[in-house]
């Protein structure tokens, strides 16, 4: 045998035939053998080329058959089977040509004819793509030549005629192909001074022109190439109509003396610089003698400081701004202070803007500079105004704003951290009310003073209005460092201020935030040295907090708490529970307290730890409180009509809404409005909402005391109210905290509290609540002090209405047996 190279892919099969058909393959040097358990096991893209299948007439051979068609089209395949194949099979399963082997009819002969055949049908194969491809790249040159948008010829390189051209020619020249074809391609354009060698290796010919059949030049730009053409070579001529750029160029040249005009008659000076940093124009701004403007052409600004007798920072501060224009191609703005021979002084605004010149591929500099003298000025003179605090003389927060984003710019050290402290003087409000105005302020002045003795040159101290005040250190070491400043600043300002012949005691709340850790805008660090500050002030004042992670879920938190809140008065998601009060005399329910619920659609209910401290700080307590006792009322006027006995139900009150000017008459208009016996009401507030606002409070008590409205006095003895205005309140019920209930049995000191509570109220003519109270040993002990009634678990939790109503009809009943 003598084929050519070829692979062969055989499909095992367990019988003679098979081995003898391998073997007799295995004999032809020339070939390449693979066997396959299946055809169907192999994997395309793993295939060589001229490839040749062998496979078996089973049960599968359709699915072989398919199986070579989608996967190699280009492949024969043979027909294998060890009996006579019939002409339906050789029909259903063979090779278009009906290749096949069988073993009846076989011999070496028959395999090296058939393979011969196989190998001749690939090499047809190969050919007949080969000739589609070559095909298809004729079809793609023929569009290209015949649908470009430049005019394309073919000219025959010996007669210079031309053989084709495409339509664009036919539409541009005016001419039918008929009329183009034939004519030398020099009818069309005027003669080129042109080297005859050089005509035909794609030299561009700039400048050249083709006359249309009605007598227009249309300017081009044109190049010619060598080609072969049906086995002739033939030069393919391409001209590009350049008519619209010749109509730029003509307008960029009028443009150019036009804006040179404006330039000319700026009130701004203008002058372009090369990439040399010389001058190539300057405007009579720039320089208002001409002579000098000719002489600055080419030089730089060394030898312009040198003309002018100008300092060498002059050139020096120009080079720099340059040199980053030209690095970062960006526009570049500075100002810049000039003193001329006559010490008249100039404030320039000036901007270096570069431009990339397309013709030159050279990089220029536009500088543009503006008189900013009077605006500076100005500046100056508004600057102290602008930019510190009138009263501390302390910086104001724009500057410290400025001072920041500047530090938090140039802070590059990776071993040391930017802190911003923010803080607030503790109770400032209460001794700003209680002293006057003026106190206030010298308080806030020497405050001031004393910051600023503890500042380094690079530090910033700022009062931020009222009593908020922000510190900016740089470089600090670490975290321990920066808790060391923050403790000195508390130490100092605690110490003792001497106002107007008294000392004064202060204390204050500090927040921490550290950067990069805690932020890495000033913004972003304010806000978090704030709410750090907030969470030094819920741990007791006169401390100060660092920023952590929690403080923003707390944040997060609350503000949703707060905006669920909001809709929650809308969407009536709040419920009124009543605590029962039992009196220790007659062992019958004498009051009950109201106590607000909320429950959530989808967190279910709220403790009132996490909603009560939100509505104070968003001022949403004001409606609430205004609901409360509105459905208390309500409720209060139903129960009239279930037979339930007559006592005060007590309403807690926010000192938010004590601080409205209208509040004690709204309380009135309540009552008025649900015809309820201002005896029926109570309004329990704590020692620290009264002293919020002690004066509006006494103001508000004495109203509704008036108008026979009780008033109790919550959690006394864990405040800081002053027993003077205690007096003046006149409250009428003083409630023991539980705080000091709860382990009554056991701790004397709680034991010896309420009892000088109790003893108190009674001396100042006031009934005594406890609350807390949680076992009979308790209440005992409370009863043998002289305490007059009992709230707590002793008795119930805080009830639904509709549960109170019959928890007292049934407590009142069974009291009443024993």
């Amino acid at each position: 045998m003598s084929l050519k190279q070829i692979t062969i892919y055989i499909e095992e099969f367990d019988h003679n035939f098979y081995h003898r058909l391998l073997g007799d393959i295995k004999s032809i040097d020339s070939c390449h053998v693979h066997s396959f358990r299946s055809i169907l096991d192999i994997i395309p893209g793993t295939i060589q080329e001229s490839a040749v299948f062998l496979f078996w007439n089973d049960p599968k051979v359709l699915e072989k058959q398919k199986f070579i068609f989608e996967q190699f089209p280009e492949s024969p395949y043979i027909l294998l089977s060890v009996t006579s194949l019939t002409p339906a099979e050789l029909e259903r399963a063979a090779h278009p040509t009906y290749l096949h082997l069988s073993e009846p009819t076989y011999s070496i002969g028959i395999l090296d004819l058939i393979l011969n055949f196989a190998e001749r049908l690939i090499e047809d194969m190969n050919r007949s793509i080969a000739y589609d491809k070559i095909r298809e790249k004729v079809v793609v040159l023929q569009n290209v030549f015949e649908e470009s948008l430049d005019i394309l010829m073919q000219i025959d390189p010996g007669t210079k005629q031309i053989i084709n051209a495409n339509k664009q020619a036919v539409v541009v020249l005016e001419y039918s192909l008929e009329e183009i074809v034939g004519k030398e391609f020099s009818f069309f354009m005027p003669p080129v001074e042109i080297d005859e060698d050089e005509e035909f290796e794609g030299n561009l010919i700039e400048s050249t022109a083709l006359q249309t059949k009605s007598g227009n030049l249309i300017p081009t730009e044109s190049s010619f190439r060598l080609f072969p053409v049906n086995g002739k070579m033939a030069i393919w001529a391409t001209f590009r109509d350049i008519t619209d750029r010749k109509r730029s160029q003509e307008q960029v040249k009028n443009q150019k003396a036009f804006y040179e005009f404006i330039l000319d008659n700026l009130d701004s000076d203008i002058a372009v610089l090369n990439s040399n940093y010389q001058y190539e124009y300057s405007n009579p701004v720039f320089l208002s003698n001409k002579d000098m403007r000719k002489w600055l052409y080419k030089k730089t600004d060394v030898e312009l400081a040198e003309k002018l007798e100008l300092p060498a920072e002059f050139y020096e501060k120009r080079k720099k701004y340059l040199d980053l224009a030209a690095k970062d191609n960006e526009i570049v703005q500075f100002e810049e202070l000039i003193q001329d021979s006559n010490d008249k002084v100039t404030y320039l605004l000036r901007k270096y803007i570069p431009t990339d010149d397309a013709e030159s591929n050279q990089k220029r500099f536009i500088s543009f500079g503006v008189d900013i003298t009077e605006r500076k000025l100005s500046e100056e003179r508004i600057s102290y105004l602008a930019y510190y605090d009138a009263l501390t003389g302390l910086s104001n927060r724009t500057l410290f704003i400025d001072h920041a984003n500047q530090a938090l710019k140039n802070h590059k050290s990776t071993e040391t951290l930017l802190a911003f402290y923010f803080f607030d003087i503790d109770n400032f409000k209460f001794i700003n009310d209680s002293l006057g105005h003026t106190k206030g302020d010298i308080l806030l002045q020497m405050v001031g003073a004393r910051l600023k003795r503890v500042m380094t040159e690079v530090d910033t101290v700022a009062r931020f209005g009222g009593d908020e005040f922000a510190i900016l250190k740089v470089d600090v070491l670490n975290k321990s460092a920066a808790a060391e400043f923050a403790q000195k600043i508390l130490d100092i300002l605690s110490q003792p201020f001497h106002i107007m012949g008294r000392d004064l005691f202060t204390t204050i709340s500090m927040g921490i935030a550290l950067s990069p850790n805690d932020g890495v805008s000033t913004s972003e660090l304010l806000k978090n040295s704030d709410m750090a500050m907030y969470k030094a002030k819920e741990l007791g004042r006169n401390n100060f907090k660092f920023y952590t992670n929690e403080l923003i879920l707390r944040s997060e938190k609350r503000l949703y708490i707060e905006n669920s809140l909001r809709k929650a008065i809308q969407n009536e998601e709040l419920i009124l529970f009543f605590q029962p009060k039992i009196s220790t005399v007659t062992n019958q329910v004498c009051g009950a307290e109201a106590l607000i619920r909320w429950k959530h659609p989808e967190r279910g209910w709220v403790p009132p730890v996490e909603f009560i401290p939100v509505a104070e700080d968003s001022g949403i307590i004001e409606r609430i409180g205004d609901w409360v006792l509105e459905e208390a009322c309500r409720l209060k006027q139903e129960w009239k009509h279930q037979d339930l006995p007559s006592f005060p139900v007590s309403i807690n009150v926010s000192g938010k809404q004590l601080a409205r000017a209208n509040w004690s008459h709204r309380v009135q208009s309540t009552i008025l409005q649900f015809n309820i016996l201002p005896e029926e009401i109570e309004l329990e507030l704590t020692e620290s909402s009264i002293m919020e606002n002690p004066e509006k409070s006494i103001e508000a008590f004495e109203y509704l005391a008036d108008l026979g409205i009780k008033v109790s006095i919550d959690d006394f003895g864990t405040g800081y109210s002053s027993l003077s205005y205690l007096k003046k309140i006149n409250a009428d019920v003083l409630k023991i905290d539980r705080s000091f209930v709860i382990d009554l049995e056991l701790n004397e000191d709680d034991r010896a509290i309420c009892k000088a509570i109790i003893n108190m109220a009674h001396s100042l003519g006031m009934e005594v609540i406890a609350e807390g109270v949680e076992n009979s040993v308790q209440r005992d002990l409370l009863h043998d002090l002289g305490c007059h009634m009992i709230q707590g678990y002793l008795y119930s939790k805080p009830l639904p209405a509709e549960d109170f109503v019959t928890f007292v009809k049934n407590f009142n009943e069974s009291a009443k047996t024993k």
